[in-house]
């Protein structure tokens, strides 16, 4: 019988109702999953605590007759009848008697209740005219719905048992019959099997005396013919503990298995760098051990290769580093050891100043080695047990361990500081930076990893918004002391009263057609005494005193201007994408602002886009429920950086958005790092399957759009083709390039 037939019920019975009684009886619905089993818990208690039966798949026949014939073809078909429920009294044809002899001489094996009344055959009769058989029931008239559920289950289950052990019978019969037969061949198969095996395979008595083994034993461990000769496993062991890294370890392993009789599975690392998984069972006879079995794999390849992947997932790609999921664990690591010690340690979180000039003015590029050389140089400041870590961008930290004063953090800082005074060479040209750092305490300024980062990035920022290029430790008054803070948060405010602010605009191309499809808008900051300050250099900052949401505001209004002034003009319509905080999207009245700033504009909303990290999209589901009213509006979603925050499949397919930004750092590497190809091909796969547009940053050379075009990114953006340009510039190109031709792109 098929394991996968249906568990199947023939009802021969005259009256159609008696049918559909039986159906209704045996017929329970199916709970499809968990969220309908929730829903009857917390709504139908009764319904929720009733019986689910099996799925039965149930036939019927008004006579006697019918009912033999679906038997016999349900049998013919190799898919039987488990169970036939038969009335006794079936005029005109064969009463339920006659019937059940009929079927019983065609399929012995199937179960049969008899639906009879009180008036109808006694036991007696019954037995008399079938026989005394254990597949005969007797259901007497009138029967209610559990009597019939419980027979319909057990005699089910019955018959497949049966089924079973008459399968698994002639299973046993046969395979006793084929082995006996060809016991020689079977022999001389396993001899041929150990032989052809790639594995190197030893088997040894409980008397230390061999077996057998295979060629490969011997290749593999480069044993002599001589001494296999010897058939003393003694002898072997010589030439095996003579390759081993760690004999004392090997020959401790082997004896603890030996006293056990259980399979075991170990790896051995050889002196010249080969790597075997050792794999040993019990070797048996009549259920008694008698020795064990060896099997030695040469898992070298593997075993490197695993350690290469393991490496990557716990360092960074750019710099071999250890990244944010290893830096958590070492800093866990330092927290047990100090509180074991009674010690400290700090937490140095290092931001490189001006770091986004470096890439918009060098490339992206220049900016990558400079990450490099950073990391570099401060790895040899450092003493072994420290542990550099870079987060992403320009982002390191530096967990250094057993402090036992704090004057120890205050040299280490000025250490660092007085490393960057160095000049940075990339290719022919000097470089002179600096970094800003914030300085947590454990566990002073908190007690995991978390509150500790975030504790030393909050110092970090207060170093920014003094000037940068100095350290400061974290306090909890941290924001109350920062007075250049307070003084930048001051001209910010007077910025927007002056309109000091202006946009830039870098456009997005179709990355086929070439032709303008939107653009991004980029603020500026005409600072009257500085000059054009880059958002880098004041965003922050307005994040943390909370201007980002007045500054924002008006970022929104003046794009959403332009925009439909460049429409009016007839220069096409072109989308325009502005990036948003997660401050602006906790505001209450956050949508309200986006459609007034539409109505006041005239700009239809699927011309505005919000861009947004997906750290912000992770970071509260009531952003999520935010942005899915913003695109209700029509505004289109764009998800920003994409790949360089906490990524998380589950939350594309429930986010509402319609384009995916691929981050500029991974753009870069494109013929350069396969590793970072292979993942921009997944997310524009994972984003054409899910309908999302995907739109590539930082595009710089001809061999980056080739690859995006190839992999059918839909749009790109970067100084290829444009840096960030003026109101003037960009309605210039939007007049002579709007659409740039294939074949401008390819001579390019």
């Amino acid at each position: 019988m098929n394991a996968t037939n249906d568990l199947r019920i023939l009802i021969i019975d005259d009256n159609p109702t008696i049918h559909q009684d039986f159906i209704k009886i045996l017929t329970t619905p199916q709970i499809s999953n968990e969220l309908d089993k929730l829903d009857l818990e917390l709504f139908d208690e009764k319904e929720a605590n009733s019986i689910v039966l099996p799925y039965f798949k149930i036939d019927t026949a008004t006579q006697g007759k019918e009912g033999v014939d679906r038997i016999e073809q349900a049998l013919n078909e190799g898919n039987p009848y488990a169970l036939a429920f038969v009335d006794v009294r079936m005029p005109p044809g064969w009463d339920g008697i006659e019937t059940i002899k009929h079927i019983w001489q065609i399929d012995p094996n199937i179960q049969i209740v008899i639906c009879t009344a009180f008036s109808d055959y006694s036991w007696e009769e019954t037995v008399e005219n079938l026989g005394m058989t254990d597949n005969l029931l007797i259901l007497k008239k009138p029967f209610d719905n559990v009597t019939v559920r419980q027979l319909a289950c057990a005699l089910v289950k019955k018959w497949q048992l049966m089924q079973e052990l008459k399968h698994r019978a002639e299973f046993l019969e046969k395979t006793v019959e084929q082995r006996t037969q060809s016991l020689q061949e079977s022999l001389s198969l396993i001899r041929s099997t150990i032989e052809s095996s790639t594995d190197g395979i030893l088997i040894v008595s409980n008397l230390g005396k061999i077996v057998d083994y295979n060629a490969s034993f011997l290749s593999m461990w480069n044993i002599p013919e001589s001494a296999i000769q010897t058939k003393e496993d003694a002898i072997l062991l010589e030439y095996v503990l003579d390759q081993l890294q760690s004999p004392e370890m090997f020959m401790k392993a082997t004896n603890d298995i030996y006293k056990t009789d259980e399979v075991s599975i170990d790896t051995l690392n050889f002196k010249d760098g080969r790597v075997f998984e050792r794999y040993s069972q019990p070797h048996k006879l009549n259920g008694v051990s008698i020795g064990r079995v060896w099997s030695f794999r040469d898992i070298t390849k593997r075993f490197y290769l695993e350690k290469k992947l393991e490496h990557q997932a716990s360092h960074d790609a750019l710099t071999d580093l250890p990244n944010r999921i290893l830096l958590y664990d070492r800093i866990k690591h330092e927290i047990s050891v100090s509180n074991r010690n009674k010690s400290k340690f700090g937490v140095l979180f290092l931001d490189i100043d001006r770091f986004k000039l470096i890439n918009d003015s060098l490339g992206h590029n220049a900016g990558d080695q400079l990450l490099i050389e950073v990391a570099n140089r401060l790895t040899t400041s450092l003493r072994a047990s420290d542990t550099l870590a870079r987060l992403g961008g320009d982002e390191f930290v530096l967990v250094i361990s057993n402090i036992n004063q704090d004057d120890h953090l205050f040299t280490i800082a000025n250490k660092i500081l007085e490393l960057f005074k160095i000049p940075f060479m990339l290719g022919d040209r000097m470089l002179n930076i600096s970094s800003s750092i914030g300085i947590a305490l454990y566990p002073d300024d908190g007690d995991n990893p978390e509150v500790l980062l975030q504790n030393a990035d909050l110092a970090m920022y207060r170093s920014k918004a003094q000037g940068m290029n100095q350290f400061q430790f974290y306090m909890k008054d941290l924001n109350e002391d920062s007075l250049k803070l307070l003084e930048i948060e001051s001209e910010m405010r007077q910025a927007l009263i002056k309109n000091e602010f202006f946009l830039t605009y870098q456009a997005q191309h179709d990355s086929f057609t070439g032709k303008v499809v939107a653009t991004e808008a980029l603020i500026r900051w005409n600072h009257p005494q500085r000059g054009v300050v880059l958002p880098m250099d004041f965003i922050p900052q307005a994040e943390i005193s909370g201007l980002i949401v007045a500054i924002g505001e008006w970022v929104l209004k003046t794009a959403c201007k332009q925009c439909k002034a460049w429409q009016d003009q007839g220069l096409g319509p072109v989308r325009i994408a502005i990036n948003v905080a997660s401050q602006q999207l906790k505001q209450s009245a956050f949508v309200e602002t986006i459609q007034d700033a539409l109505q006041e504009s005239g700009l239809k909303p699927e011309y505005l886009e919000i861009e947004v990290t997906e750290n912000i999209m992770l970071s509260s589901p009531d952003i999520v429920q935010i942005i899915s009213k913003i695109r209700e509006l029509g505004v289109k979603i764009a998800l920003d950086d994409f790949g360089t925050g906490n990524s998380s499949l589950g939350y594309l397919r429930k986010a509402s958005i319609d384009r995916l930004k691929i981050d500029k750092s991974f753009v870069s590497n494109i013929a350069a790092n396969t590793n970072d190809e292979i993942l921009i091909k997944s997310i524009i796969a994972l984003a054409h399957s899910l309908n999302l547009d995907v739109v590539a940053e930082g595009v710089e050379t001809v061999k980056q759009l080739n690859f995006l075009q190839h992999e059918e990114c839909n749009d790109i953006q970067g100084y290829y083709f444009s840096k960030p340009l003026t109101t003037h510039d960009f309605e210039e190109l939007l007049r002579a390039n709007n659409v740039i031709t294939q074949e401008t792109i390819n001579t390019k």
